[in-house]
């Protein structure tokens, strides 16, 4: 079952769609069946306890997205091992942005002198429990030979290897136009329940990696409609008030005022829950 996520999955439920696949695999008309998979860890865990027949789930998996609150790599990987099902990696390098590396990041992996940057995306995802399969797409021959060199006679990250690897996270991290700490206290004051960080998370990877996966976390998982749709006006306030932070350092008394008169009573109480830099 392709690209299952929220919409797709009640879609397939609706046309029964999983019965009648079952249905064929029980006249042998074929052997396996799995998913593919683009949302959230609680929408994967949903589908497999409806269909616990589900052999084995394909996830965007790599070390970029592995905290992503936006892709939840490792979330959704958590819930594969949960329900004890083989994973197949796909994303590994996330669409060559993990080959194509800030300059930062890659003079980070080239001091190891032990492969492309390519090599430690693939062995960082094949070094997990329960990995069935990376998926590497290649466009040349230099890049098969690449792959085949090392996963023929495999070997997971080293722990030096893996520190390395952190600090690139930690410069992609340092990448987000918004900082944001996701803590959540916005949320919990949300009338609407609106998911804020992720909708803050979703945006850096979109303006980040201009890509069909990026947009496809955008429009369809997190902004694809629900209630933020209903909150807008708060939504739109709330975006303007943080860029000026972001860009300027501080925010000025009227536009501290216009923010505040723009939330709810809930809003408001849930933001004076929170630390804030001072008012100029």
């Amino acid at each position: 079952m392709h690209a299952q996520g929220a919409d797709n999955f009640a879609y397939f439920k609706n046309c029964r769609a999983y019965e009648t696949a079952l249905e064929l695999m029980a006249e042998g008309k074929f052997r396996h069946f799995g998913i593919s998979f683009h949302d959230r860890a609680e929408v994967l865990e949903q589908i497999l306890t409806e269909y616990p027949q589900i052999e084995v789930v394909q996830i965007q998996f790599n070390y970029v997205d592995y905290d992503d609150p936006a892709v939840e790599s490792r979330k959704c990987y958590e819930v594969c091992r949960k329900f004890g099902k083989p994973v197949i990696v796909m994303e590994p390098v996330k669409g060559g942005n993990l080959v194509n590396l800030p300059e930062s990041a890659k003079k980070i992996l080239e001091r190891l002198h032990g492969g492309s940057p390519a090599s430690y995306a693939i062995r960082f995802a094949a070094g997990f429990e329960g990995i069935m399969m990376v998926l590497s797409g290649m466009s040349d021959i230099e890049q098969m030979q690449d792959n085949i060199s090392y996963m023929k006679d495999f070997q997971p990250l080293s722990d030096k290897e893996m520190d390395a690897i952190k600090q690139v996270q930690e410069i992609f991290s340092s990448m987000n136009l918004i900082p944001c700490t996701s803590c959540r206290y916005c949320v919990a004051g949300c009338p609407k329940q609106i998911a804020i960080p992720d909708l803050f998370a979703v945006m850096t990877t979109k303006q980040i990696y201009h890509d069909w996966n990026a947009d496809y976390y955008y429009n369809v998982v997190h902004t694809g409609g629900g209630s933020w749709f209903l909150c807008r006006r708060v939504w739109t306030i709330m975006m303007k008030f943080i860029w000026d932070i972001r860009i300027t350092g501080g925010i000025c008394r009227w536009q501290y005022t216009l923010f505040w008169r723009g939330l709810t009573g809930m809003a408001r109480r849930s933001i004076l829950s929170v630390p804030m830099r001072a008012v100029a």
